[in-house]
């Protein structure tokens, strides 16, 4: 009886570990999507700035339905804001525009320690060829990438859901140490196989939830 009841206790603790371990993978690997989204899917097809005195009027090649995604970043330190008119002009002639607000970041501070801001903007080639971009009327310094297949992290309706149920499983796991079973593992200097095991699981699963969860 005694034996069953701490092979209960090790089953229950294997598990409640790699269930932690799975909520603070997720957070780091969906919270360095959110950032990092636009170097780890599509392809960069154009990357220039546009300012009060300066516009972007060029032609790219784009491929019908293959979203395309302008990153729009500054570092513009006041929480200034800006009215950005987009224009598109496919091979057909056929002309899309858009209106786009965008504002800077709301820290202010010296250069090198303000938080730059950043925002997306997609839309959907309804046809393949050469297209006529202009980015105009902005007030202030604002460096534009368009990235052609690549996944928006912020249209994607589960992330932040994942990322807030995550940092709640996580936080469970911290405030709950009875035993200080989490604390001795993340104060243990050598990795059992019993440790290599649940990194290894809670990593894998991590990655399916994540794949899954953005839509890579």
């Amino acid at each position: 009886m005694v034996v069953e009841i701490k092979g209960q206790n090790k089953l229950t603790s294997f598990v409640f570990k790699v269930i932690w371990m799975v909520s603070v993978f997720n957070l780091l690997l969906s919270g360095l999507f959110l950032y990092m989204g636009e170097y780890v899917s599509g392809k960069e097809i154009l990357s220039d700035s546009i300012g009060p005195s300066k516009d972007i009027d060029n032609k790219v090649i784009l491929t019908e339905n293959e979203v395309v995604t302008f990153v729009f970043k500054t570092e513009e330190p006041y929480s200034s804001s800006e009215l950005l008119r987009i224009i598109i002009v496919d091979p057909g002639n056929i002309e899309h525009s858009w209106e786009k607000d965008f504002y800077g970041s709301t820290v202010g501070g010296s250069r090198g320690t303000e938080r730059g801001a950043k925002d997306y903007f997609s839309f959907t080639p309804e046809v393949s060829g050469m297209h006529h971009i202009k980015i105009s009327n902005a007030d202030f310094q604002t460096d534009v990438k368009l990235v052609s297949g690549m996944v928006n992290p912020h249209e994607r309706p589960f992330l932040l859901t994942t990322l807030f149920i995550s940092f709640l499983v996580m936080s469970a796991g911290i405030l709950s140490l009875k035993d200080g079973s989490i604390k001795e593992f993340i104060k243990s200097r050598r990795f059992s196989i019993n440790g290599i095991l649940n990194f290894c699981i809670a990593l894998s699963i991590s990655l399916v939830i994540v794949y899954n969860v953005v839509g890579l």
